[in-house]
């Protein structure tokens, strides 16, 4: 199996490369917008340009030379909520006309299977929790584009695209890459640093090599269509603060518990987009718990 890393730096990308690097019988074949001192890497730029951006693709897909023992998973994604909402073009782009654009030109190719990585905020938060036939009503325009891109490519109903929509994720900080929620309170807590954590946005957090894990064993098993993909415990980032100051055993002191309204956002966020994990276990897929995986990292 050749496994088409889109976005090979990302957060995720980064998982899926550490997990799948010594794996027999599994190549990784890299792609994104730089350069690396670890791996060779085909390079790709997404760019607001409709007609240059399909270009890209083209040369990209020529490259790679697929065949049916190719799997693609796109990683490529804008992420910044607040971003999103200011730089519509670019959100635009990154999140929605490159899947489309990819897609279309992936159709005169054969490969085994396209991953496509969305979002929990395709929902609006007020119904959790929210299960692959839950009704979608994104509220920023972040999710807004995520969700168009999930629906262009679910409409196909195609045995060889899977649209897969993770919680929000925890792990290991990657080098020169942005905290996830409990690696920043680790990192406050280690250096005694006070932090302020909210009491009303709800998720069930889901650590990223069980995300991993997960599209290797969906993979095994040929699955298509969309998926959620969470763990079981359920926390407010102030909780989820008491539970790492817990496992670390160090005293909660230094967390201060607020409202989502002591912070300034521009674009809105759903307050509770907690998923019902019970399609990922029947596939086989269980999540480990927070005080499994903190000592990992």
């Amino acid at each position: 199996m050749k496994i088409v890393l889109l976005g090979y730096n990302s957060f995720v990308g980064n998982a899926i490369s550490k997990h799948f690097e010594f794996t027999e019988g599994v190549e990784l074949i890299y792609v994104g917008r730089k350069e690396s001192l670890e791996h060779k890497v085909l390079i790709l730029e997404v760019v607001n340009n409709e007609e240059e951006l399909k270009n890209n693709i083209s040369k990209l897909l020529i490259n790679l030379n697929l065949g049916p023992e190719y799997v693609l998973i796109n990683c490529i994604s804008m992420s910044d909520v607040d971003k999103c909402e200011i730089q519509k073009e670019e959100c635009w782009a990154q999140n929605f006309l490159f899947v489309k654009l990819l897609y279309q030109a992936l159709k005169q190719y054969e490969f085994k299977k396209l991953i496509h990585l969305s979002s929990n905020a395709v929902y609006d938060g007020h119904n959790a929790p929210y299960s692959e036939s839950s009704n979608c009503q994104p509220i920023n325009y972040y999710g807004k584009v995520k969700l168009k891109a999930d629906e262009f490519l679910l409409n196909f109903d195609d045995s060889k695209v899977m649209v897969v929509r993770p919680i929000t994720l925890y792990g290991k900080k990657v080098i020169g890459g942005r905290h996830n929620p409990v690696s920043l309170i680790i990192n406050s807590i280690k250096n005694d640093q006070s932090i302020k954590l909210v009491n009303d946005v709800l998720v069930n957090i889901l650590y990223v090599g069980d995300l991993v894990r997960a599209i290797e064993k969906l993979i095994l098993i040929n699955y298509c269509g969309a998926i959620n993909i969470a763990g079981d415990e359920i926390y407010s980032r102030y909780t989820l603060g008491l539970k790492v100051a817990e496992i670390l055993n160090k005293g909660s002191h230094l967390i201060e518990e607020v409202s989502s309204s002591e912070f300034k956002t521009i674009a809105n966020r759903p307050l509770n987009t907690s998923f019902n994990n019970t399609l990922m276990k029947e596939k086989g897929v269980y999540p480990r718990t927070l005080q499994q995986v903190v000592g990992i990292f």
